[in-house]
C-alpha cells in the first residue's frame, strides 16, 4: 500500500473519532450555539446591605428568606451610575397597594407606542446609558385604560399563556459567544439560580405557531422567593432541571407538541420600563423585520410578580399559585 494510502486511512481515522467525540451543539432559547465551556463556580458577593423590606411586608404567598435578602439591597450593585441604580430599585418594588388593573396584550403594545413619542418629541428625556430622566415623573402616567392613568409603578394584572419560562443570567445559561451567564446588577452580579429572576414570555395565544416577538415579558424575582415559584420554569436548562424539577414541561407554547397543554394563567404586579433593552421591530402589516433579545413587543413589564394565578380547566376556575 502506498504511504498516501496509509496516511489518508489515518486521517480518516482521526477524523472518525473526533466526530464521534465531539459534544453537540447546544440549542439555548432558539438559538444554535457552541458546544459549552464548564460551567463556572458560583460568584456572588459575601457582604453587603440587606434587602429593605422585610419579610412580613412582601406581598407574595410563602416569602421564604434566602442569602440575597440578607446581602442585596433594592438598587443591586453599586455601579457608581445613579439612574442605572433607580432602574434596578424599580425592578425590586414590592411597595404597592391596591387592586391590579386588568390589561390587554393591545395595552402593553400601546404602552411602547405612547412612551416611544414622548421620547420622540423630547417630552421624555434620556441620560446616558439610556436611562429616564426624572424617572418616576416621566414614566408614570403614559395612557389611560379603564378611565385610571397608568405608567410605570401600576399594579396591573394580565391573562395570557406561557410561551415559555427560565431562570435568567445563572451560570448555566449559555449565551451566543459561548459566555455564561454572570447574575444581573439588580440582583447584585451573583450567578446562581437562587439569586436571579425567572424570565416569563406571556403569550395571546395558545397556537404553536405564535411568535416570541409579540409576548409581553413577566419577571419572577429572586427576592424571598418561595419554593413553589423557584420551579416556575419549564426546564429548558438541562442543569437547572436536574436540580429544580419544573412545573412548566409541556405546558409551555414554545414548540409544544400535539399533546402538550400550553398553561392559561394571571399575572399580577407592578408596571416596569426596562430602558436596557429594546422590543422587536415590525412593520405596517404587523410583520417582524428585527429580532431583540430577549424577544417581545414591548420594553413595559410586569416586573416584580405579585401573584401568579392558574387556570383549572377542569373545575372552570383560578386558582393561586402558593
Amino acid at each position: 500500500m502506498k504511504i498516501s494510502s496509509i496516511l489518508l486511512l489515518v486521517i480518516s481515522a482521526l477524523l472518525f473519532v473526533a466526530i464521534s467525540t465531539a459534544q453537540p451543539p447546544r440549542i439555548v432559547t432558539g438559538s444554535v450555539i457552541p458546544a459549552p465551556t464548564p460551567t463556572p463556580p458560583d460568584q456572588c458577593p459575601s457582604t453587603g446591605s440587606g434587602f429593605e423590606i422585610p419579610l412580613n411586608q412582601m406581598p407574595i404567598p410563602h416569602p421564604t428568606p434566602h442569602p440575597i435578602d440578607s446581602l442585596c439591597p433594592r438598587g443591586g450593585s453599586d455601579d457608581h451610575n445613579t439612574d442605572h441604580r433607580i432602574q434596578n430599585a424599580a425592578k425590586n418594588d414590592f411597595t404597592v397597594k391596591g387592586n391590579p388593573i386588568m390589561l390587554g396584550f393591545n395595552d402593553f403594545t400601546n404602552l411602547q407606542k405612547a412612551t416611544d413619542q414622548k421620547i420622540a418629541s423630547g417630552q421624555i428625556k434620556l441620560v446616558s446609558g439610556g436611562y429616564p430622566q426624572n424617572r418616576a415623573a416621566s414614566l408614570k402616567e403614559q395612557i389611560t385604560v379603564q378611565g385610571k392613568k397608568i405608567g410605570e409603578g401600576t399594579l396591573v394584572t394580565l391573562e395570557a399563556y406561557v410561551f415559555g419560562a427560565h431562570y435568567s443570567n445563572t451560570k448555566f445559561n449559555v449565551y451566543p459567544g459561548n459566555q455564561h451567564g454572570s447574575g444581573e446588577a439588580n440582583n447584585c452580579k451573583c450567578n446562581r439560580i437562587d439569586w436571579n429572576d425567572i424570565h416569563i414570555a406571556l403569550s395571546e395565544s395558545a397556537d404553536a405557531s405564535s411568535n416570541e416577538c409579540e409576548s409581553v415579558t413577566a419577571e419572577i424575582s429572586p427576592h424571598y422567593r418561595s419554593e413553589i415559584w423557584s420551579k416556575f420554569h419549564d426546564g429548558g436548562i438541562p442543569e437547572i432541571e436536574a436540580m429544580l424539577p419544573g412545573l412548566l414541561q409541556h405546558r409551555v407554547v414554545d414548540h409544544h407538541g400535539p399533546t402538550d397543554q400550553p398553561l392559561k394563567v394571571r399575572i399580577a404586579g407592578p408596571l416596569f420600563y426596562d430602558a436596557s433593552h429594546q422590543p422587536c421591530h415590525f412593520n405596517n402589516a404587523g410583520a417582524v423585520t428585527k429580532h431583540n433579545s430577549p424577544a417581545r413587543r414591548t420594553i413595559w413589564e410586569i416586573h416584580p410578580v405579585y401573584r401568579i394565578q392558574l387556570f383549572d380547566s377542569a373545575k372552570n376556575k383560578w386558582v393561586d399559585l402558593s
